[in-house]
């Protein structure tokens, strides 16, 4: 179902958040109260000049230390499905924001954060759009186009975080607020892309 009250919204987020803190979870996070977490969000970059045929763009993003090329071949879902039963697998960072813009195809984004007033959300990113921002503390997969896709990401990552504490894969039949979330809720979608 998809929820478009705003009331019913912060009764779902807050019993999933509750039902969360009764819950042993393999998972250890900080939950936040709705509307405390920060939202994911859409950042823009400057052209800066034109010559023939030729654009040219700034996508710096400030603060930025930590850069990755994510580079899929194919429909390729990130992380991919658990092997034994397909469930959904999810990264989360603790210690690193993501910045990520699409350079050659596209890639959809699924983001759950249960901070968030409504926790669950579908976002396109298409050649050349705008930046993605993930915030630290956001559940989030992708899945590529039939073609595959290029990522850039340009992380602000902690001096704490590194490669494998911000990699680890998490498989929500093992964190059943993200698994409920995931399951009874209808994702909200956002297409972000610049023409």
């Amino acid at each position: 179902m998809v929820l478009t009250d705003t009331l019913s919204s912060k009764f779902i987020c807050f019993h999933l958040i509750n039902i969360s803190y009764k819950l042993n979870s393999t998972l250890k996070i900080e939950l936040a109260k709705p509307n405390k977490s920060e939202m994911f969000e859409l950042k823009s970059y400057e052209k800066f000049r034109d010559t023939e045929d030729v654009r040219f763009f700034d996508i710096s993003i400030n603060n930025s230390n930590f850069r990755d090329l994510v580079i899929h071949s194919g429909p390729a879902v990130s992380p991919p499905n658990d092997k034994e039963l397909g469930n959904w697998q999810f990264y989360i960072h603790h210690k690193q924001e993501d910045n990520l813009l699409a350079i050659s195809g596209g890639r959809t984004f699924y983001l759950v954060n249960l901070g968030w007033e409504y926790p669950f959300y579908k976002v396109r990113l298409e050649s050349c759009g705008l930046i993605l921002k993930i915030p630290r503390g956001t559940f989030h997969r992708s899945v590529s186009d039939e073609n595959g896709s290029v990522v850039l990401n340009q992380a602000i990552r902690d001096k704490e975080g590194s490669v494998e504490s911000e990699f680890k894969v998490t498989n929500s039949k093992d964190n059943k607020k993200l698994h409920d979330c995931i399951t009874n809720l209808q994702p909200k979608f956002k297409i972000y892309s610049v023409k």
